[in-house]
């Protein structure tokens, strides 16, 4: 079998999805939220609404997002694969396989932080089938997406398969703006899809929050989002990280109960089961300690939400330097 038909064959399997996607809300009407996949690092926007799946073939990974039913038959209005996997050739020839000699308009050269690639749109032969392609690679690896749709429908959802174009993003930390301190000897370096939502100082004690993408929405819309707090405060003299992390959950109290504590960059690492209320949620604290300052970095989601972000906490937090990390003062 060709590369040409195995990925026609795997892509061609969205349409086995469509009896899934049940009654899909409208897809003008769904917010856009976020997917990040932690083994490759990226992210793409997608409308609430659809439904995703995933699948793996030939070294290949792909995820499936599916636009609203329509039709007697009930099949995706639209389809968008999100594919990442080796490049053992270059790209203009990878494109190839998708292209498979059907009209197309001329590519165009796209950019990301650390990544570089191309972008077609392309018809059938008889011009009732309209797609999409974009590609990109870092040398090692390409990373993409493919949509495809009737041409009424492909023109109908144009706007959404832009928008998700524009986001797919490589999330590599070198790339993201550092947020640094030099009084309070730290940096680091947060992704810029999540928003700085303030920083509030007293008494030597400095916190810093920011809000990421929303990753979920709720039947009303409102659309869900996990959040990040840093805070730098003075340790009383003599302090160890042992003492810092024993004080530090002894003020947090309760409501967060650890579920598992392990050693982290010198520090430690907790991941916290926290019940209210009003909700739960799914925590997870960074702790160090750096020329008689503590420091914490602490994630918090709502519990439906941890298993889609907890992978890029684990990113943004590798990249915290603190005291003599940061430079000479």
């Amino acid at each position: 079998m060709s590369n040409r038909s195995r990925a026609v064959r795997v892509l061609a399997g969205v349409a086995l999805l469509a009896g899934a996607a049940g009654a899909c809300r409208s897809s003008s009407r769904d917010p856009l939220i976020t997917y990040f996949n932690g083994d490759f690092a990226l992210s793409v926007r997608y409308p609430a609404g659809w439904r995703t799946d995933q699948a793996e073939q030939d070294g290949m990974w792909y995820r499936y997002f599916l636009g609203p039913p329509t039709g007697t038959e009930r099949k995706p209005a639209v389809s968008v694969t999100l594919l990442a996997g080796r490049l053992e050739m270059p790209l203009e020839d990878y494109a190839q396989k998708y292209l498979a000699g059907n009209p197309s308009s001329p590519s165009r050269d796209e950019k990301r932080p650390g990544a570089q690639g191309k972008a077609y749109r392309f018809a059938s032969a008889d011009g009732a089938t309209r797609y999409s392609l974009l590609l990109l690679t870092d040398a090692a690896r390409v990373y993409g997406l493919y949509s495809q749709a009737d041409a009424p429908l492909f023109e109908r959802h144009l706007s959404t398969i832009d928008e998700m174009e524009r986001s797919l993003t490589l999330e590599r930390p070198d790339f993201y703006p550092e947020h640094r301190n030099d009084k309070l000897r730290f940096s680091i370096r947060v992704p810029p899809s999540w928003r700085s939502t303030g920083a509030f100082s007293g008494s030597g004690t400095l916190v810093t929050q920011f809000t990421s993408p929303a990753f979920g929405a709720d039947r009303n819309h409102q659309t869900v989002h996990a959040s990040l707090m840093l805070t730098v405060e003075p340790l009383p003299p003599g302090s160890t990280i042992e003492s810092f992390h024993q004080a530090a959950r002894q003020k947090l109290g309760e409501p967060y109960k650890v579920v598992s504590h392990t050693p982290w960059n010198g520090g430690f690492v907790d991941a916290l089961w926290v019940e209210t209320p009003m909700a739960v949620s799914r925590s997870k604290r960074f702790y160090r300690v750096a020329e008689g300052h503590g420091y914490t970095l602490a994630f918090e989601a709502r519990d439906d939400i941890y298993p889609r972000v907890t992978k890029w906490w684990d990113i943004i937090a590798s990249t915290l330097k603190i005291g003599s990390e940061v430079g000479p003062q």
